[in-house]
């Protein structure tokens, strides 16, 4: 892509967990203050975002929790929360917080790989290495979940915006694990439409200005 193509607008490269209605409100920011930058959104696994900054594919990058690649400014935007889906009538809403233990009675789903190191050592730890089955699909996780076929670890975020589709949720026992989306640039790439819309992401959520910088 040339640099005279680059300059018309912004491609951000967002992971499928960060997809949030947060970004939509500040896109419609982005669009309403600068119409005249185009932005173009692209989704992105973690391992490609990382790579995408660094070649220059991605102007700006959207994450949901661990990604930290080497020579990437990282600034958490949107807090979230890892905690675990059932079925409506699940014997686990008995809990207040879940143990984790519990979860070894059921097949055990997990949307966003590892997003949180310390509650993925636990679950190892429980349920071996790369536990449970992983999907790019949160839409299949809610499906599986509300027909019982198993629970899911996924941002409450996501989760609530899936309570009609038959899921409940309860916090895990240890936590909270606590995760981000952040936003995520290369220092050395950043173009001055970059600049203002990490000054806009700033201004659309609870960190300051100067925090973005």
């Amino acid at each position: 892509m040339t640099s005279a193509c680059r300059s018309l607008g912004l491609t951000l490269g967002v992971s499928p967990a960060a997809l949030l209605p947060e970004l939509a409100t500040l896109l419609a920011l982005q669009r309403a203050e600068e119409p005249e930058t185009a932005v173009r959104l692209l989704e992105a696994r973690d391992a490609d975002l990382a790579a995408g900054l660094q070649d220059g594919r991605y102007d700006l990058g959207m994450a949901y929790g661990g990604v930290q690649p080497s020579a990437v400014t990282v600034v958490p935007l949107w807090p979230d929360e890892l905690v675990v889906a059932v079925p409506l009538r699940s014997p686990l809403l008995a809990h207040v917080t879940v143990p984790l233990e519990a979860l070894q009675n059921y097949p055990l789903l997990q949307w966003s790989s590892r997003p949180c190191e310390a509650l993925s050592l636990k679950l190892d730890a429980l349920f071996g290495k790369d536990s449970g089955e992983h999907s790019g699909s949160f839409e299949w996780i809610a499906v599986m979940v509300a027909s019982g076929y198993g629970v899911c670890i996924a941002p409450r975020s996501r989760i609530a915006l899936a309570r009609d589709w038959g899921l409940a949720m309860r916090p895990l026992s240890g936590g909270p694990y606590r995760v981000d989306v952040r936003l995520l640039w290369q220092e050395s790439r950043r173009t001055p439409a970059a600049e203002r819309f990490v000054e806009r992401a700033g201004r659309a959520t609870s960190a300051s200005p100067d925090e973005m910088t």
